[in-house]
């Protein structure tokens, strides 16, 4: 506890910052805001709730709705500071303790290069949020103490808990900056090349052409039937079902991203069932698998599975199709946090000025590669929380990792 040594915020925040290169746009941060404020206001949940805002104009309805909640007491330190001496003079924060839960976020907008981001503390249900208070107290004009240790939400070293977190408002904010800077390039393309009415037509005849598909793979699924009544339940049809799912699930991405279906499912079986699909197509570059299982136990992870099947069928299709005559081998291991998925084969390795373009969309070795396959494995599981990287490659081998979060408390 901060309690009696009186150590600034900045120095609280130094370990945390310094090592943090994450930056966080002001959109991130405000929608972040919006979502811990929004059910207090819509609840009028009995909080106390410290900010310190500089400007709060983008989340200025927010604000006022809090105002009128006869529930909730909110104090601002703007007015507390000592801005010649004080340590806060940047910063900004919010500190919210109720029944239901208590958070804590910090960031400070004065020393990024871009004055639209800042690096970000937060913290979710921690006994950290006690420490930043212990800091701020001598700073109130009143004894808040009672008030604050009187919600009773669980405040203990949560690692999980806030690493999920943190990882979700990467995502959310990649996708925030993704989809300004795609916004911004597209007004500048179209209008240096008057091009509007032409991505028009081609949005219309992808959806078109994608209608088309589905029709066709409606046929198949006909016939597909017809064969199992006439087979019985044939392997080789199953993994035909397969594919036809697949080719469905792209066809929907083309369109829009649907919400991913999440399931409770055993790793070690779904990487089986990946296997399955190549056992019968490897040995025409008499290439085979070996899988290695270094999981006790199973390891329980929440995925799409459709998605998280694509992944894995992309990665070792690229590996066979860039070797023969070897022996790719899958293996899986687990630690406390994470179940972790190494797929290497033996062929001719990536040159150094292409393993930095890798998973980027619209790179491709081949000829005739859209250069999808990578940057899409990659879309697939940062919306799982996971993630996708090259480990090596060098003469002897190649080795791809994937890494996802296990369920709970890791392996059951």
């Amino acid at each position: 506890m901060y309690k009696n040594n009186k150590k600034s915020i900045k120095g609280f925040l130094d370990s945390e910052f310094e090592n943090s290169e994450e930056y966080f746009s002001r959109k991130t941060v405000n929608g972040l805001l919006r979502s811990l404020l929004e059910p207090i206001a819509a609840n009028n949940a009995k909080s106390l709730i410290f900010t310190r805002f500089k400007n709060t104009s983008s989340i200025e309805g927010i604000i006022k709705r809090l105002e009128y909640c006869s529930n909730v007491e909110m104090y601002s330190f703007l007015d507390f500071d000592v801005v010649s001496k004080d340590d806060l003079v940047e910063l900004e924060f919010v500190i919210i303790t109720s029944h239901r839960y208590n958070a804590v976020l910090i960031w400070d907008y004065s020393e990024s290069q871009n004055k639209d981001e800042t690096r970000l503390f937060i913290r979710v249900n921690s006994k950290d949020i006690n420490e930043v208070y212990e800091t701020l107290k001598d700073r109130l004009r009143a004894d808040f103490d009672e008030k604050f240790y009187s919600y009773r939400p669980e405040r203990r070293e949560n690692a999980l808990l806030n690493d999920a977190v943190y990882n979700v408002l990467k995502i959310l904010n990649e996708n925030i900056k993704e989809n300004d800077f795609n916004y911004k390039e597209q007004e500048v393309i179209a209008d240096k090349l008057q091009t509007r009415d032409k991505i028009d037509e081609i949005n219309a005849n992808i959806r078109s052409c994608a209608h088309e598909i589905k029709n066709q793979l409606s046929v198949l699924d006909i016939y597909t039937k017809i064969l199992e009544k006439q087979l019985g339940q044939d392997k080789n049809l199953g993994l035909i079902k397969k594919s036809i799912s697949l080719i469905r699930l792209q066809l929907d991405d083309l369109r829009a991203n649907d919400n991913l279906n999440f399931e409770q499912k055993d790793l070690r079986e779904v990487v089986k069932s990946s296997i399955s699909v190549f056992e019968h197509i490897l040995p025409e570059r008499n290439n085979k698998i070996k899988f290695i299982d270094n999981v006790k136990g199973r390891a329980l992870v929440l995925i799409d599975e459709e998605r998280f099947f694509a992944v894995l069928n992309n990665i070792v299709k690229n590996a066979d199709e860039s070797t023969s005559n070897d022996e790719i081998e899958i293996k899986i291991e687990a630690d406390e946090k994470f179940a972790k998925i190494f797929v290497k084969n033996h062929g001719e390795k990536i040159a150094d000025d292409i393993k930095t373009k890798l998973f980027t969309e619209g790179f491709s070795t081949k000829k005739d590669g859209w250069g999808l396959g990578l940057s899409i494995c990659k879309k697939y599981l940062a919306a799982q929380l996971g993630s996708i990287s090259l480990v090596k490659s060098d003469d002897d081998e190649t080795e791809f990792l994937v890494t996802i979060p296990l369920l709970t408390d890791g392996i059951n």
